[in-house]
């Protein structure tokens, strides 16, 4: 009889442990301001020594291994100037980095593991950074083509970071979300926005004031309208011709002479 109970009873101790076995992430969003300090917290709980990890997904790509710790020393660097600090006393796993940049942005996600069990995660934490725009000048760009005189597409640039742009319900226009623009010739960044319609009536000059506000102010929008007409630049059209027909008469030159000096070894 006892025989036959032990298979019921490993796995009832397997069940057990597994139970045992969790991760958890208080924080579901976690929004600071760019070159601020970052902490997100992770907390375990397992019946043994563990292996902990810390994992980061940027939008539309798959999950990367930021740190890993096993044993040893309890502080551990990673990618990014992000480090996490293993504390046995409270089950803690948190990550820290003491300055963050704006490209941090992404869902960040505690891992366990212990005694070559499958991994548990935690539910992840999001994380928004806000780029400094430092003497931010707002503008609304009125993209048009030459050729007809509807509005094909709306730049919003160059406003505050406490600026929340939404997008839009309606099926005529859309309105994309705030990005940051990152100019690295310049040295600057810069919040952006974009807005389109197929409607003749659709105006750059509407389409943000209806869906762009600001948290200490009533006015929701007081950038200045610029109408800009893109056309194709023929000098600029003649000098990449003109590199690309060199660039052809050398490789013709070049396979030509490689021709001729095979011919000669063959001969």
């Amino acid at each position: 009889m006892l025989v036959a109970l032990l298979p019921v009873l490993g796995i009832n101790f397997l069940l057990r442990v597994a139970q045992a076995q969790s991760v958890t992430q208080p924080d579901a969003h976690v929004t600071v301001s760019e070159e601020a300090s970052l902490q997100l917290r992770c907390k375990y709980s397992t019946p043994g020594a563990p292996s902990l990890f810390w994992y980061v997904q940027y939008p539309q790509q798959g999950l990367l291994l930021l740190l890993k710790y096993y044993s040893g020393n309890p502080v551990v660097q990673g990618l990014n100037d992000f480090k996490a600090e293993f504390n046995k006393s409270d089950s803690s796993f948190h990550l820290r980095k003491a300055s963050v940049h704006w490209s941090d942005s992404a869902v960040y996600f505690c891992a366990l593991r212990w005694n070559n069990n499958a991994p548990r995660f935690g539910a992840g934490t999001r994380l928004t950074v806000k780029p400094n725009v430092t003497d931010p000048e707002p503008a609304v760009y009125q993209l048009k083509d030459p050729q007809s005189d509807n509005i094909t597409l709306c730049l919003f640039t160059d406003f505050d970071s406490q600026t929340n742009v939404s997008q839009s319900a309606s099926s005529e226009a859309f309105v994309s979300g705030n990005t940051v623009m990152d100019m690295k010739a310049m040295d600057s960044k810069s919040n952006g926005a974009i807005a389109w319609s197929n409607q003749t009536s659709f105006s750059c000059k509407d389409a943000f004031k209806k869906n762009a506000s600001h948290p200490t102010s009533d006015v929701p929008c007081d950038a200045k309208l610029v109408e800009k007409s893109f056309e194709t630049d023929m000098n600029l059209n003649f000098q990449n011709l003109s590199v690309m027909g060199l660039r052809i008469l050398l490789l013709k030159v070049a396979g030509f002479n490689l021709l001729m000096t095979l011919r000669l070894w063959s001969s």
